[in-house]
């Protein structure tokens, strides 16, 4: 009986650290739930590049962003006829994207200095226009249509026109000297309103240089029409100035010529202009 005792005993504390060594080796599954699992992951470090803002230069003080409001100014010389003297000009533009593909905006030109030894001259040209874009990648190009308004403080040019005969209406003046001085003065007696179709477009080269290029065809009221071929090349200032990289969504200088004719009013020569602006996009 007592080995009965002592043989049950031992199987008991065989039982018991059978089970002790079990509960010291297995996990309970409450600290596993409780436990933090260990992040393998890496911890991305925030993104500190610039964003790439991507613009393309259009004629007019104007480029292709897709979005938001575009501002320009520029300043230059006009010379309406070899005959003539050249003129200041002072031009200011804005354009508004409603769409990736549509926009609508409005520029004003004044033209100001001596047209001759006996005159003086001011002139305004006002123009809107809508733009539907083609976007390309690295270029762009566009066509719509415009509505212009001149005016000019100068009347003496729009009496003599109104009241001009075939031949000596400038009292006189021989034949040769009448035409030049009609081709000088003809550019600046348009009178009210003007509708015409711009084409143009630009290319961007290397995210640095950029050329534009434009035609456009004008119906003065007045009687007259105007052919104007507008190329030129633009410096992108996000390339080298990372304030307007981040900040603004175009920023171009540019150096636009302009090649302009008058047909129906007998003008026999080329205008020609040049202008130095910058336009901002917002």
């Amino acid at each position: 009986m007592r080995i009965l005792f002592w043989a049950l005993l031992l199987a008991i504390g065989v039982f018991a650290a059978d089970v002790a060594n079990a509960d010291s080796t297995a996990v309970p599954a409450d600290s596993a739930a409780i436990q933090p699992a260990t992040d393998t992951t890496t911890t991305a470090e925030p993104d500190t590049t610039v964003p790439d803002r991507h613009s393309v230069p259009l004629p007019r003080l104007s480029a292709y962003t897709g979005y938001g409001l575009l501002v320009g100014l520029a300043f230059g010389l006009y010379n309406p006829t070899e005959d003539c003297d050249c003129l200041g000009v002072w031009q200011g533009q804005f354009e508004f994207f409603y769409s990736d593909w549509i926009s609508a905006g409005g520029d004003v030109r004044f033209f100001g200095g001596d047209l001759d030894d006996d005159k003086a001259v001011l002139y305004q040209r006002y123009r809107v226009n809508t733009r539907f874009h083609f976007p390309q990648g690295q270029w762009s190009w566009y066509v719509g249509p415009v509505i212009g308004f001149e005016s000019t403080n100068l009347e003496e040019i729009r009496d003599e026109w109104h009241q001009r005969d075939m031949e000596g209406w400038i009292p006189g003046a021989s034949t040769k000297t009448e035409q030049e001085v009609e081709d000088c003065e003809k550019m600046f007696s348009l009178d009210g309103f003007s509708i015409g179709v711009d084409l143009g477009g630009g290319i961007e080269f290397w995210n640095i240089i950029g050329a534009t290029a434009s035609v456009l065809y004008e119906y003065n009221f007045g009687g007259a029409q105007l052919v104007t071929i507008s190329p030129g090349i633009a410096y992108n200032l996000q390339a080298i100035w990372p304030w307007a990289k981040k900040s603004l969504s175009a920023a171009w200088v540019s150096i636009e010529t302009g090649f302009q004719r008058f047909f129906n009013r007998s003008v026999d020569s080329w205008a020609m202009s040049g202008y130095l602006g910058v336009v901002v996009g917002f």
